[in-house]
C-alpha cells in the first residue's frame, strides 16, 4: 500500500478555478477552489516572520501562570513549533486576510474584494451552502461578500488552506477520518459562538477545527511506523495527548496552538486554545480574548462528545445561550450533525 496516493479524489468536487496558474488545477487543492496570486507565492520574508511568530508564542506560552516550565514541556513545544514551522499551514495571502479580519481581540473587520483574490471558488461554495451562506447558487464574487460574514470567509479559508496541505501529505488513510472529524467540530463551532459579540462563528470554527487538526497535522509529520503506532493507541481509546507524547514526544493540542498563530489569528487564540489542558484552565487565561477561545473550545469539545450536560452555566451564559430552550436545541443540532456528518465535503 502507497500511504502518499490520494484516494479521495472521486469524493471531491471538480470546480475549477478560472484564475487558473499556468493554466492547471493546483496539485494541491484537488476541487481548484483556492488559488495562489502568482506574485505572493510564500516568499522567504514570509517564511522568516513565520519563524518569528512561532518562537514567540512558544516563548509566551512557557510564561503564562500555571503552565509547567518543565524541561519535557520546553522540549514538547519546541517539536510542535517544528512541525508546525515545516507544515506552513496557510501561505501569505490567507495569512493576511485572517489576521486584518480576526487579529485585533473582540473585533472582526470588514472584507474588501483585494483581500480575498484568489478565493473566488472558494467564496462561491461557502456562499452557497446552506449554514455559511444562502443555500442557492452564487458564483458571483461581490454577492458572495454580501452574503458572507467576514469572519467565516476568514475561518474557511484558513480551514481550507490547511486541508489543502494536508491533502499532498502521507498516510491520509490514517489522518484522513481525524480531519473529518475536525471539521465536524468546526460545523459545531459555527453555531457555539455565533451568539458571542465580537466573537464570531467564524473563531468559533476555527476554535472546533483545533480540536482535532493539529493531531492530523502531528501524524503527518512522522514516519509510517509512527503513524501506525498512533492509530493502534487511537483505537483502544488511549488519549490523544498520550498518543502525541509518547509517538511525536509533542501534544496535538500545542501544533494546533501554534496553527492558529501561524494562521494570523494572534497570540490569544493559542494560549485561550491551549490552556483547555490544563487541570485550572481560567487560571492560566489573562483576558476576555482568552477566555472566549477557551469556553468555545471547552463547549465544542463537551457537544461534540455528547456530554452536553456537562457544560458550566456560566459557559454557556457567556456564549449567549441563556435559556434551556436555546441549548437544547443546538444540543439537538449538534447530535443530527454528528450522526450525519458535516455535509462540508467542499471545505475539506
Amino acid at each position: 500500500m502507497n500511504d502518499k496516493k490520494k484516494d479521495n479524489d472521486k469524493s471531491r468536487p471538480g470546480l475549477i478555478s478560472e484564475m487558473v496558474i499556468e493554466d492547471k488545477k493546483d496539485r494541491n487543492d484537488p476541487a481548484g477552489l483556492l488559488v495562489e496570486p502568482q506574485e505572493e507565492i510564500e516568499s522567504d520574508d514570509f517564511e522568516k516572520q513565520l519563524q518569528i511568530t512561532l518562537k514567540e508564542t512558544e516563548k509566551g506560552v512557557l510564561s503564562l501562570k500555571n503552565v509547567a516550565d518543565t524541561p519535557d514541556q520546553t522540549r514538547s513545544w519546541q517539536n510542535a513549533r517544528k512541525v508546525v514551522e515545516e507544515f506552513k499551514p496557510v501561505p501569505w495571502f490567507i495569512w493576511r486576510l485572517c489576521n486584518f479580519v480576526l487579529g485585533k481581540p473582540g473585533k472582526i473587520n470588514q472584507v474588501s474584494e483585494g483581500l480575498v483574490f484568489g478565493l473566488r471558488r472558494l467564496m462561491f461554495a461557502a456562499a452557497s451552502d446552506s449554514v455559511l451562506g444562502s443555500g442557492e447558487k452564487v458564483n458571483n464574487a461581490r454577492k458572495a461578500l454580501k452574503i458572507l460574514k467576514p469572519d467565516t470567509i476568514a475561518a474557511v479559508a484558513v480551514i481550507h488552506a490547511i486541508c489543502r496541505r494536508l491533502s499532498s501529505r502521507q498516510f491520509e488513510r490514517i489522518w484522513r477520518p481525524i480531519l473529518d472529524d475536525a471539521i465536524l467540530r468546526a460545523r459545531i463551532g459555527y453555531m457555539v459562538a455565533e451568539k458571542l459579540e465580537g466573537f464570531g462563528s467564524g473563531r468559533g470554527m476555527l476554535a472546533g477545527f483545533a480540536g482535532r487538526c493539529g493531531l492530523a497535522i502531528t501524524i503527518t509529520s512522522g514516519d509510517l511506523d509512527q503513524a501506525r503506532a498512533a492509530l493502534e493507541m487511537l483505537a483502544t481509546g488511549t488519549d490523544i495527548k498520550e498518543v502525541g507524547l509518547a509517538v511525536y514526544d509533542c501534544e496535538p493540542l500545542q501544533v494546533s496552538a501554534m496553527t492558529l498563530s501561524a494562521a494570523g489569528c494572534g497570540r490569544d487564540a493559542a494560549f485561550g486554545t491551549v490552556s483547555y489542558a490544563s487541570e485550572e484552565p481560567e487560571s492560566v487565561i489573562s483576558n476576555d480574548e482568552q477566555k472566549n477561545w477557551l469556553i468555545a473550545f471547552s463547549v465544542i469539545e463537551k457537544v461534540r462528545m455528547g456530554l452536553g450536560e456537562q457544560v458550566p452555566d456560566e459557559y454557556w451564559t457567556w456564549l449567549g445561550f441563556n435559556s434551556e430552550a436555546e441549548r437544547a436545541l443546538l444540543l439537538d443540532e449538534a447530535r443530527t450533525i454528528t450522526r450525519r456528518g458535516h455535509e462540508w465535503k467542499w471545505l475539506g
